[in-house]
C-alpha cells in the first residue's frame, strides 16, 4: 500500500531531517574529545588585564598588612585602580614645522586602609601646577609617587617626589565639592601647591555641568597664580603680562552614551572622563587685559575592546599670539587601559553611569 501524498510531504520534511540530526548526534557522542580550541586574540587580552588585577592586588594587600595593629582584624583592601594611556601627537606649528611626541598618560591609586583609613598611595605623570583645560603638549610627563591624605571627600592633601635629573618634593592642598541646583552640578575646586625647584602657586577653578539625555554642556573656568610665572614675567618688563596670573576659560558640548567615574576636574574639563563619546570645546587663553590663546578641540573615544581598552582621537586646532594667531594642527591618537577591578571580563556587564 503507498502513502498518500500528504503522508510522504510530512516525512519529507519533519521526521527525515529529524532522524538525521538524531543520528548525527550519537555519532558525535561516541566520538573522543578533541583538544581545546586555541584562545582568539581577545581572550588574551582579557586575560593579560585579569592576570595583571590578580598580580597586583596581592601584592597591595601584603603591604597592607604591615600595618595591621597585634590582636585586631585587618580591615579588607579596596581594589587598586591603574589607569595607563598611550598617545602620539602629531603637530603641524604656525611655521608648518613637523614635530611627533609620545605621551605616557599614568595613573594608578592604592588603598591601604590598615595604615590609616584615609591613606592612599598616587602615582601619576599628571602635572599639577598646570591649569585643568591647557592642552597635554605643554604638561610635565614626569613621574610622581605621593601619599594622599584625605580628611573628608572634598578636602585632600598630597605630599611626593617628583623623579627627573634632580629629584624634587612637591605637595598640594586640594578641595573639591560637588553641588547641586536644580538641572546643574557645579564642581569648585581650590588647590594650593609647592614644588621645591619651582616654588609655590594656587589654582582656581569652576566647572558647571548640565545633561539632556545623552547631551552634555560643559563651562568651565580657570585662574593660577605662580611663583614661576611671577619671576618671568618681571624678567620680562613687558607690559601686558600678569605678574604670575593665567586665566582659561572654556564651553564643551559632548554626546557621551558612558561616562567613567573620574573625581580629577582636569579630566573632566578635557572630556576625558568620557568612556564612549564625541565632543566639542572651545577655550580660551590669556593673562590679565589679553588672550594669548584660542583652542578649539574634537574629541571622539570609543571602546575597543570589552570596557577597558579605548580609543582616543583629538585633532586640535590653536590660534597663539605668539605667532600673531597662525595656525597650529594637533592630533592626539592614542588607547586608554584601565586595569580597574570592575573591568574585569568576569565583570563585563557592569555599567558606570554619570
Amino acid at each position: 500500500m503507498r502513502a498518500s501524498p500528504r503522508i510522504r510531504r510530512c516525512l519529507r520534511s519533519r521526521v527525515l531531517p529529524f532522524l538525521a540530526t538524531m543520528a548525527a548526534s550519537s555519532a558525535w557522542a561516541g566520538e573522543e574529545p578533541g583538544p581545546p580550541a586555541p584562545d582568539s586574540f581577545g581572550q588574551k587580552l582579557d586575560r593579560f588585564q585579569a592576570g595583571t588585577y590578580h598580580f597586583l592586588q596581592p601584592k597591595v594587600e601584603r603591604v597592607d598588612r604591615w600595618f595591621v595593629r597585634k590582636g585586631t582584624e585587618p580591615l579588607p583592601v579596596p581594589p587598586f585602580e591603574l589607569r595607563l594611556g598611550l598617545y602620539g601627537l602629531p603637530d603641524l606649528d604656525a611655521a608648518n614645522r613637523f614635530h611627533l611626541k609620545g605621551l605616557l598618560d599614568l595613573d594608578a591609586k592604592i588603598f591601604l586602609p590598615n595604615a590609616d583609613r584615609r591613606l592612599k598611595l598616587k602615582v601619576t605623570t599628571l602635572d599639577p601646577t598646570q591649569t585643568p583645560g591647557a592642552p597635554p603638549i605643554e604638561a610635565r610627563r614626569s613621574a610622581r609617587i605621593g601619599v594622599e591624605r584625605t580628611w573628608t571627600d572634598d578636602f585632600h592633601a598630597t605630599l611626593g617626589l617628583m623623579a627627573s635629573f634632580r629629584p624634587q618634593v612637591y605637595t598640594h592642598l586640594d578641595w573639591s565639592p560637588t553641588w547641586a541646583t536644580g538641572h546643574w552640578k557645579l564642581y569648585p575646586f581650590e588647590r594650593l601647591y609647592w614644588e621645591s625647584r619651582d616654588g609655590a602657586g594656587a589654582i582656581t577653578s569652576v566647572m558647571a555641568d548640565r545633561w539632556q539625555g545623552f547631551w552634555n554642556f560643559r563651562p568651565a573656568a580657570s585662574f593660577k597664580w605662580s611663583e614661576k610665572q611671577r619671576d618671568a614675567d618681571v624678567a620680562s618688563l613687558q607690559p601686558g603680562h600678569g605678574r604670575g596670573w593665567e586665566w582659561e576659560v572654556s564651553l564643551s558640548l559632548g554626546y557621551i552614551t558612558e561616562l567613567l567615574q573620574e573625581s580629577d576636574i582636569r579630566r573632566r574639563i578635557n572630556g576625558n572622563d568620557m568612556a564612549r563619546g564625541t565632543s566639542v570645546r572651545f577655550g580660551v587663553f590669556g593673562t590679565p587685559g589679553q588672550e594669548n590663546k584660542y583652542l578649539l578641540t574634537f574629541f571622539l573615544k570609543r571602546e575597543l575592546w570589552h570596557r577597558w581598552i579605548y580609543y582616543v582621537l583629538a585633532p586640535e586646532i590653536e590660534w597663539n599670539r605668539v605667532h600673531h594667531w597662525g595656525r597650529e594642527f594637533r592630533l592626539n591618537v592614542g588607547i586608554d587601559l584601565l586595569f580597574w577591578h570592575d573591568r574585569l571580563a568576569s565583570g563585563a556587564g557592569s555599567k558606570t553611569g554619570r
